[in-house]
Order: C-alpha cells, then sequence, then structure tokens
C-alpha cells in the first residue's frame, strides 16, 4: 500500500549518486536511471494519459486500470493511475502529486550550486528514511531528485535518541520531484510490488520528462 506522503524541500544538481549517505541504490536501479537519461517518449509509453482534474498529459505504458483521487490513500492533491492490481493490493502504479513541495520553501532548482544541492539532499535522506538518493538532470534544462525508500529503517522507539529496533517496509518505492514548464511542483512516486523494477523505473523516468500542462 501507500505509505504517508513524505514532505520534503528538493534540492537538485547535475547528475551523481551522493556519495556521504549510508546506504546505497542497487545496481539495477542506476543502470536504468542512467540508460533512462535522455529519453522523452520511448515506444514502451504509447498511452496518453489526461488529467482534466489537474491539468496534465503524461505518457504512460498502457492504459490505467483505474484512476483514483491520491487524497483517498493519502491525503495529498492529485491522483493515482494503476496499471496492475489484484483486488485491493497494487501491484503496479503512478501516484502524480501537484503542488508537491512549498513553493517559498525551495529554491530555484536548476541555479543553485552543487554544494547547496548535497548539503540539502543530506538532510533530505537523513530525514527520510531513503535507501539512496540521486540528482538527474530530468530534462536538458530542467532538474530533479530520484530517491528510493528503504527496505529497512531505524526507529527510537524509547525516544531517547538513539536507534534501537529495525521496521522493515513491506515493499519499495522510488520517488521524484521536479517543477514542471508551468511551473507546477510535481511529486511522482512509482510503485512497483512485489519488488522494485530496473524496467519499471526506466518507464517511470521517461514518463516523467513526458508531463506537460494541458492548454
Amino acid at each position: 500500500m501507500i505509505k504517508r506522503y513524505r514532505k520534503i524541500a528538493v534540492a537538485i544538481g547535475a547528475m551523481v549518486v551522493l556519495s556521504a549517505v549510508p546506504h546505497a541504490f542497487a545496481e539495477e536501479t542506476v543502470q536504468a536511471v542512467q540508460e533512462s537519461a535522455g529519453e522523452t517518449a520511448p515506444s514502451e509509453l504509447p498511452y496518453a494519459y489526461e488529467s482534466r482534474s489537474y491539468g496534465y498529459r503524461i505518457m504512460c505504458p498502457k492504459q490505467p486500470a483505474f484512476v483514483i483521487p491520491s487524497v483517498e490513500l493519502d491525503g495529498h492533491e492529485g491522483e493515482v493511475l494503476i496499471f496492475e492490481n489484484e483486488d485491493y493490493y497494487i501491484k503496479h502504479a503512478w501516484v502524480i502529486h501537484v503542488n508537491a513541495f512549498p513553493e517559498d520553501g525551495v529554491p530555484n532548482l536548476n541555479a543553485i550550486s552543487p554544494e547547496e544541492s548535497v548539503e540539502l539532499l543530506k538532510g533530505i535522506m537523513g530525514s527520510n528514511g531513503y535507501e539512496g538518493i540521486m540528482l538527474i538532470n530530468l530534462t536538458e534544462d530542467n532538474k530533479a531528485i530520484f530517491a528510493t525508500t528503504a527496505k529497512e529503517i531505524e526507529i527510537d522507539e524509547d525516544g531517547d535518541g538513539t536507534p534501537d529496533a529495525t521496521a522493515k517496509a513491506d515493499s519499495q518505492m522510488a520517488v521524484l520531484f521536479f517543477r514542471g514548464a508551468n511551473g507546477m511542483r510535481y511529486g511522482l512516486e512509482l510503485i512497483d510490488n512485489p519488488e522494485l523494477r530496473a524496467s519499471s523505473v526506466s518507464a517511470f523516468l521517461a514518463g516523467a520528462r513526458t508531463m506537460q500542462a494541458l492548454q
């Protein structure tokens, strides 16, 4: 199931893996991100989904079986494009949030320095339980942050400031944050159960590159 949407401040730089973080991406995830760079609308994204409610268009791997308001799952504004499910169990979906991060709380992501990006990303990594975090050029002139949620998270059960237990997640998600050409603040999540596949990550990033405002 979808975990509660995380409020984060996004910092972006050139495509690199942040080497100072305690966890890294799986090798196949890094490869999927690198291989998807520069792709726009590949043949594996043949279906154009248009949201009249939120004013965007995005290319998808196929027509969604269901589209539901994201508020029904996590209380945030947007939609869930469900491609595969078994009853109430979501196997493959894209969650698309609009107004996903504060306008005033995030600098011009395409203008901040690499040093500023690294410092901000360290804070994001430390406060959101991500397994890995990566800075990417989503398109030639627009930057974004890509991360995956952790399978295991250390938690402080007694409140003494020291982790003393480990929580295991039943699934893993990829997340992406960026501004669209229309200034919309997008937050996308990839649900891919039971395992996060490199092919799904590649299609997810390619789809994000096709997002545009409806005229």
